[in-house]
């Protein structure tokens, strides 16, 4: 673990699964081995294992324990402690009872009885909070089971064919139940469909904003138009913290609109929640969390408890039992601190009892440092992307608010700036020596406008229009356009996408929209408001491909050389970072974390020249394709 610190440490010997499996013993005797023979074993697991303790494991979302998270493992391990019932583990029980209403009352839920449960993970704690709202809100399906009443389409489909009864489901007070989240939130939602038995086709992916916020009015579109179709709406899911670029739905807009429609809203804060801990930025993060009634959280992520540690928050912790309780009497004796009645299962390890501690030892004040270092290694990462001097090969970052977003109203009020990464997700290209500046997200809008709007095939979790042929369809990319945008900006969507129609705006020799031409247009759209409420200042994004066979060619391209230097830095052992998807159009990009706190200056540094020595190696074996080559003024 210390040569892992090092500037020239490894953070994991790396081998294939093949050559491990000759390297490593796997196989399992009759007669142990005792304590010599087994050591070689574990000498061999420290070697290949992966080290999360370095702060050059950029990886995932979590990263190595902390010292006290170790000692609390240790104190766990040793007493074997058994959270379902407050008999056998006492301590960790009050442990469990304290800190998840600590947690509650930071999030704003100040009622005497606020609280939670610790989770195996946050899949597990999302899954609770769907479970605990099915049954809170429809508590006849706990014993009956699931019997929605049928919608308005099958009930119409079945009395065409003669039916006159619908069975157990004629007197149901409830229609097909539908759950709502962001098209980019996490994929737990669908696997709680799948074990609740409600299928992922009625987990209803509201579109993003140009950051990846989920659109409060597509949500409320959306609600209406299932209502319309006999199904009731009961979950909302709104993402703290989404995995891939770190965005933050607006959580106060959905609890009105939950509220309104009698919904249940839960706060997925497993990556952001922890935000919670600086007071400053929950304040525009995580407004309207008091609202929720349910909240995930995960400290094993960004206050580096030891993994796993997921917690559940509520209004009123008593919701658990009453939901979920089926009161085995021969393991629960009426004590109200008997945790395990009030989750899916029976033995449970007291997880929260890692954060209990660490709380102890670092405060309030020692874990919002933490995060800020981490978010200060963000800026200064950028800065170091930012620079230029790279004898030709460059970093390209991936945009992620509009042009035309309006920065005048709520936004631009508090503070933030959404091209800019809401956490600690730094997401970028490498850009191989000789190849030009190519604006992605201009060539995602024209693909998007001139493909997927003419295609029958809906992305993955898509809106409604997936769930039922009756609405209208409605195949959206990731992104939506958010509506908040001005009459002035509208006016310059219009002018652009004409432009990017406009024959007049191409280069003789390419496909690609001419920058200067484009740049221009948006220039003069931005200045026709007559009451100056929008000044826009033209950015060089780069060239926008309108020929369906140069997207396709350079987006495989750029795939084919981020995944190979992806390769080539993890066999070298020195780092570990990760590449991300984002929707059908895009090509998949780099996503750096940088959530451990003791990554020093040295790490950043030293991470640019890995990603551009690999990279260098790569761009020399992989061609540059025509229409991704630079251009100079000859050419043109």
């Amino acid at each position: 673990m210390e040569q892992s610190r090092q500037s020239e440490g490894l953070l994991v010997d790396y081998r294939e699964p093949e050559e491990l499996e000759r390297i490593m013993d796997f196989s399992l005797p009759d007669q142990g081995v005792g304590p010599e023979g087994i050591f070689p074993t574990i000498t061999q697991t420290l070697q290949h294992s992966v080290n999360t303790f370095s702060p050059r494991f950029m990886d995932k979302l979590y990263a190595g324990s902390s010292p006290i998270g170790v000692m609390a493992e240790l104190l766990l391990a040793g007493l074997n402690g058994n959270s379902h019932v407050y008999h056998v583990s006492p301590v960790f029980t009050l442990m469990e009872i304290h800190v998840t209403r600590a947690l509650a009352r930071l999030f704003g839920f100040k009622g005497e009885l606020a609280g939670g449960l610790s989770c195996p993970g946050g899949s597990a704690s999302n899954q609770l909070a769907m479970v605990t709202a099915r049954n809170a809100l429809f508590p006849e399906v706990k014993k009956k089971g699931y019997f929605p009443r049928p919608s308005v389409q099958e009930q119409e489909e079945m009395q065409k064919q003669g039916y006159c009864s619908f069975g157990p489901a004629a007197s149901s007070t409830y229609g097909k139940l539908i759950a709502f989240t962001s098209s980019a939130g996490h994929y737990s939602l669908e696997k709680s469909a799948v074990i609740m038995g409600l299928g992922t086709d009625n987990i209803v992916g509201v579109p993003c904003d140009s950051s990846g916020a989920m659109i409060p009015s597509e949500l409320e579109r959306l609600i209406q138009e299932h209502i319309a179709l006999g199904h009731t709406p009961f979950f909302i899911n709104v993402t703290a913290g989404t995995t891939v670029l770190g965005a933050f739905d607006p959580i106060r807009p959905c609890g009105e609109i939950a509220k309104k429609y009698n919904c249940w809203m839960h706060v997925d804060g497993s990556w952001g929640g922890c935000v919670i801990f600086m007071p400053e930025l929950a304040k525009t993060l995580l407004d309207g969390s008091e609202m929720a009634q349910s909240i995930t959280i995960n400290p094993h992520k960004m206050l580096q408890t030891s993994l796993q540690c997921s917690l559940l928050l509520v209004q009123d912790a008593t919701i658990f039992p009453r939901a979920n309780a089926l009161n085995a009497n021969y393991l629960f004796h009426g004590q109200s601190h008997d945790l395990g009645d009030g989750t899916l299962g029976c033995g449970r390890r007291s997880d929260a009892v890692k954060l209990f501690l660490g709380w102890k030892y670092y405060g309030k004040l020692g874990y919002q440092a933490r995060i800020e270092k981490s978010l200060w290694n963000v800026n200064r990462f950028m800065e170091l992307l930012a620079q230029d001097d790279f004898r030709g090969q460059k970093f390209q970052m991936l945009r992620l608010g509009s042009d035309h977003d309006d920065q005048t109203g709520a936004e631009a009020k508090s503070g933030r700036d959404k091209s800019k990464p809401s956490l600690l997700q730094v997401c970028f290209w490498y850009r191989p020596r000789g190849s030009r500046l190519i604006d992605w997200r201009g060539t995602e809008r024209v693909w998007k406008d001139n493909i997927e709007l003419l295609s029958s095939t809906a992305p993955s979790r898509a809106t409604s229009a997936a769930v039922t042929p009756l609405l209208k369809a409605t195949n959206d990319p990731y992104f939506s356009q958010t509506n908040t945008t001005t009459a002035t900006a509208d006016a310059a969507d219009a002018i652009h996408d004409t432009s990017l129609t406009s024959s007049t705006t191409l280069s003789p020799s390419s496909s690609a929209v001419s920058l200067a031409s484009s740049v221009s247009i948006l220039s003069t759209a931005s200045s026709l408001s007559s009451n100056g409420a929008v000044t826009r200042t033209a950015v060089d994004h780069g060239v926008i491909l309108t020929d369906p066979r140069e997207r396709e060619e350079a987006k495989a391209w750029m795939e084919h050389v981020i995944k190979a230097i992806h390769a080539r830095i993890r066999v070298r052992g020195g780092f570990m970072i990760d590449y991300a998807p984002l929707g059908a159009y895009l090509p998949i990009f780099f996503r750096v974390v940088l959530n451990p706190p003791t990554i020093r200056e040295l790490d950043l540094v030293k991470l640019v020249s890995e990603i551009l020595e690999c990279g260098e190696a790569v761009g020399d074996a992989v061609p540059i394709p025509e229409c991704c080559r630079e251009k100079s003024l000859e050419d043109l």
